[in-house]
């Protein structure tokens, strides 16, 4: 693994040699552009994994001041530099990752890893101003304090390990070149369109269909955030003079309990069925952010968990029969 990541961070020394032929350009060029028509003299955001369960509320908040351009083909048959040529962004969010069943172990990680140091190069090196990649919470050693951006990291999966090597290469580079370079951490981030199986989907539809949802980490303690303060922490840290890392979290501690009785009370009431905590193992207590730094850029989060789950179960409303 750090033999593979030594190969890639190669990619992060300037391009030599010329770009390929214009007819290869332009081929690669008219297939996964999204470019919305709009005023020229908007500056352009680049956003990777737009349509994915957070980038459509990163592009929801920004396309009415930029142009937004969603990339919309297949990452790893792009070239980067020539793609990039064509458009010019003056800003970058990476959001897109491996994802599906098997992530955490899926050896498309590695590939991430690479792509993403091209993708870096490349938009410094064309001119771009700044870029915010996504990073995760599962990077540091399980702790029962509030995790600080300087935390240690013990990445315990391939995905983890992967986000966190990407985000030290990434971070060194960014700290040799003062380039204007984000490393966003996301801790827990819920809200409409996330996946039916994840925690608040799975007890705001059992309370809704009148069903007594299991919930089997009732005192184990998270930091949830809502999906459109986590794109708004986002947008922040893009807009920011900000350089280096940066948690994105709601900084509060929250048991899984008393999750499930403000997802029944905003359904209108029912009672979650708990598993004992002996059958919960494998899972750290606790896992909260310290989102000082965060807050220091401007950014407060707009959304308590009852206003986030009420909105949340008013989407679900729709689809869940009683």
């Amino acid at each position: 693994m750090r033999a593979l990541l030594s190969i890639v961070a190669r990619e992060l020394e300037p391009p030599r040699g010329i770009f390929a032929d214009g007819g290869t350009v332009f081929a690669q060029l008219a297939e996964g552009l999204s470019i919305p028509e709009g005023n020229d003299l908007k500056e352009t955001v680049l956003v990777t994994g737009a349509n994915g369960f957070i980038g459509r509320y990163v592009v929801g908040l920004l396309e009415c001041d930029y142009t937004v351009v969603k990339v919309e083909t297949d990452i790893f048959a792009l070239d980067w530099d020539a793609y990039l040529r064509n458009i010019r962004p003056d800003y970058l969010i990476h959001l897109a990752w491996v994802t599906g069943e098997g992530y955490q172990d899926a050896p498309e990680n590695v590939l991430w890893v690479q792509k993403s140091i091209e993708l870096y190069r490349a938009f410094f090196a064309q001119g771009g101003r700044r870029a915010v990649f996504v990073g995760t919470e599962q990077e540091y050693r399980r702790s029962d304090a509030p995790l600080d951006e300087n935390a240690p990291l013990k990445p315990d999966s391939l995905y983890a390990e992967c986000k966190a090597d990407l985000g030290r290469i990434l971070l060194k580079d960014s700290a040799v070149r003062k380039n204007g370079f984000v490393w966003c951490r996301l801790f827990f981030v819920y809200g409409g369109g996330e996946k039916p199986r994840r925690l608040m989907p799975s007890l705001l539809r059992g309370f809704l269909s009148g069903e007594r949802p299991v919930c089997s980490y009732e005192g184990y303690v998270r930091d949830y955030l809502y999906v459109k303060d986590a794109a708004a922490a986002l947008r922040a840290c893009l807009f920011s003079d900000y350089i280096g890392a940066v948690n994105v979290a709601g900084g509060a501690r929250t048991t899984i309990g008393e999750i499930a009785r403000t997802a029944a009370a905003v359904c209108g009431g029912g009672q979650a069925a708990h598993k004992p905590l002996e059958a919960c193992g494998g899972q750290p207590m606790c896992v909260q952010a310290d989102v000082s730094r965060l807050r220091s850029l401007g950014w407060v989060p707009r959304y308590t968990l009852e206003a986030g789950l009420r909105e949340q179960a008013h989407e679900l409303r729709g689809q869940v029969r009683p």
